[in-house]
């Protein structure tokens, strides 16, 4: 039963588009070890997560309990400098009955000035002094004061029943500065007794070393921030909350019990009122002091949960990416076969044409290229065979252009110097000398005119022709035309042949020759400005209307030389050196018109 549904579903495979089994394909291959790279992925990363937020956090909470004692222990210490001084010994065992005012004010400026000193130790808030009240000094209310202020005071009596040194307790400092301002503050004291240096059963007074508490919270504050919720607190040796990052409440809620009985300086998992989480302790050295640090595990799982989703998201993003990569690859590979079997199938009908598209170099592109082999295979059959049938119309057509060179050759420039040369001897022979001035004249013309087939000439060989011109004009008009040049340094630049004698043509016979004498100026200009060759062709003819002068650079017909020339020449010009360059008119009527040819600098 199962191998007949093995095959059922081996034939189903096999009849699915080439498409859709490329698809199910790249997904059975990438999908699913992704899913698994990622369930593994999290693991690892929710393994690693949870130890490394437990080592920031002994790290920063050891180095909190550093801190804290670091302070205490330096509070301890000033408190011993004060009661081994020597002056300060002294002043604590006078005795009240022969103690002189003199010598009390003298005492108090010393302990004043002691205290002032030690207090430049950054750890150290406050040095208080409680003295009896027999003593004048006792009402100083900057930092000696009297006893009977701190009488009522629950530290004072846990001081008086104390065995230890010293005593550490939270108290309230009123401070009176120089300024005549109060300053009240919660301070951590390091507590003692002074005893009389000759009967140390009698006390002197009480010393009071004092922390901000504002410090202490700042120290396990910052050690309490490696998570969101954790929290640290302080405790004595009776229970009694002495500082925390949390509100009483929270702390009720999640405070270990039986602390005194556990092991000192360890970190566990355990359960605090039903709720899993990470403990750490430690004993505040110097003090009666324990530290505990609580880490909830809800706040490592956040970490972890977060670092899941990231995963997640990313798998679903790649999975999406796989899918359209699977998609797209496989629509490209069926895609270019259905364009190769309709190719074909045009053949079918007739229709040869190669494949253009590119069709990559698998194997659908290798069957792509043999396509267009085959058919231009047969295209250049077809085309040998096309060729062999127009060989004899081939034939006849180069007869007719060899006949037409033939003709061609019998006029070239050689034929057409020789022919006005001769006509120039028979002018002389005769005794000619009009007719020999124009024929020289013609056959300089022609002569640049053609300039044996160059394209591009120098201004100065331009000039020649335009003289030229002139010159054969006036044997025409009896020397109505006057030509005049004005040319700056720039004949040794170039200019394509024949620009400007169509314009001083047109300046001649539709210009001068409209006037009533058929005379008249023509001036030609040139200069080199701002990179740019300026040449001005201006006459004193009839000029030109408004609606004439916009029509100057439209191709007309040839019978209508004016406006074909001056397109021809405009266009010539744009083509050899760029549209920015070429003519441009003005015109006024009665008066005059004026044509400004703009090319670049070249030479030749």
């Amino acid at each position: 039963m199962m191998g007949k549904s093995i095959r059922v579903l081996w034939q189903y495979i096999q009849d699915l588009k080439i498409k859709n089994k490329l698809v199910l394909i790249f997904f059975f291959l990438m999908i699913v070890p992704l899913f698994g790279f990622t369930y593994l992925a999290y693991k690892q990363a929710a393994q690693v997560i949870e130890e490394n937020t437990v080592y920031a956090a002994k790290q920063s909470f050891e180095q909190a309990a550093s801190s804290l004692a670091s302070k205490v222990n330096s509070a301890s210490t000033i408190s011993d400098y004060i009661i081994l001084d020597e002056e300060a010994t002294r002043v604590f065992g006078r005795n009240g009955a022969s103690y002189e005012i003199p010598m009390q004010l003298k005492d108090s400026s010393y302990l004043l000035r002691l205290f002032q000193y030690l207090l430049r130790n950054e750890d150290i808030h406050l040095i208080r002094l409680f003295v009896p009240d027999e003593f004048i000094y006792a009402g100083d209310g900057q930092l000696i004061y009297s006893m009977e202020s701190i009488r009522d005071d629950s530290w004072y009596e846990q001081l008086l029943n104390s065995n230890a040194r010293v005593l550490l307790s939270p108290t309230t400092t009123h401070y009176t500065e120089k300024t005549g301002n109060v300053t009240e503050d919660k301070v951590l004291s390091v507590l003692r007794l002074v005893k009389n240096p000759n009967d140390y059963s009698k006390n002197m007074g009480v010393l009071s070393v004092d922390i901000l508490l504002s410090d202490v919270l700042n120290i396990i504050d910052k050690a309490a921030n490696i998570t969101d919720t954790g929290m640290i607190y302080i405790e004595n040796s009776r229970g009694q909350i002495i500082q925390s990052t949390a509100s009483l409440e929270q702390i009720n809620l999640w405070k270990v019990p039986n602390l005194a009985t556990e092991q000192e300086n360890m970190w566990q998992k355990t359960t605090v009122k039903g709720k899993g989480a990470i403990v750490g302790y430690k004993t505040i050295e110097g003090t009666d002091w324990r530290m505990v640090s609580i880490i909830p595990i809800t706040d490592i799982l956040s970490a972890s949960s977060r670092q899941r989703n990231v995963l997640i998201l990313i798998m679903i993003v790649m999975a999406a990416v796989a899918y359209v990569l699977a998609y797209v690859s496989s629509v490209s590979s069926t895609k270019r076969i259905y364009r190769l079997i309709s190719k074909m199938r045009k053949v079918q009908n007739g229709e040869l044409s190669v494949i253009t598209q590119k069709f990559g170099r698998d194997e659908i592109g290798e069957l792509a290229e043999s396509y267009n082999f085959m058919i231009k295979k047969i295209e250049k059959l077809i085309d040998e065979q096309f060729k062999t049938g127009q060989e004899m119309k081939n034939a006849e057509l180069k007869w007719a252009q060899a006949e037409l060179k033939a003709l061609q050759s019998q006029i070239n420039p050689h034929f057409l110097y020789n022919t006005l040369d001769s006509i120039n001897w028979m002018a002389i022979k005769h005794n000619c000398t009009d007719i020999e001035s124009l024929i020289s004249s013609l056959s300089n013309f022609y002569k640049l005119s053609l300039r044996k087939g160059q394209d591009i000439v120098k201004i100065d060989d331009e000039i020649q022709h335009v003289q030229t011109y002139v010159e054969i004009q006036n044997y025409r008009f009896d020397n109505s035309i006057k030509l005049v040049l004005n040319i700056k340094d720039i004949l040794s630049y170039q200019i394509p042949k024949i620009t400007l004698q169509p314009l001083v043509e047109n300046s001649i016979m539709h210009g001068i020759q409209m006037k009533p004498d058929r005379s008249g100026t023509i001036t030609i200009s040139g200069k080199l400005e701002a990179g740019l060759i300026l040449l001005c062709i201006e006459d004193n003819g009839i000029g030109m209307m408004e609606d004439a002068l916009m029509s100057m650079f439209q191709q007309q017909s040839k019978d209508d030389w004016r406006g074909f020339g001056v397109h021809n020449i405009n266009e010539r010009l744009k083509l050899y050196f760029g549209a920015e360059y070429g003519l441009s008119y003005t015109s006024v009527s009665g008066i005059g018109t004026k044509v400004e040819i703009r090319i670049p600098p070249v030479i030749g």
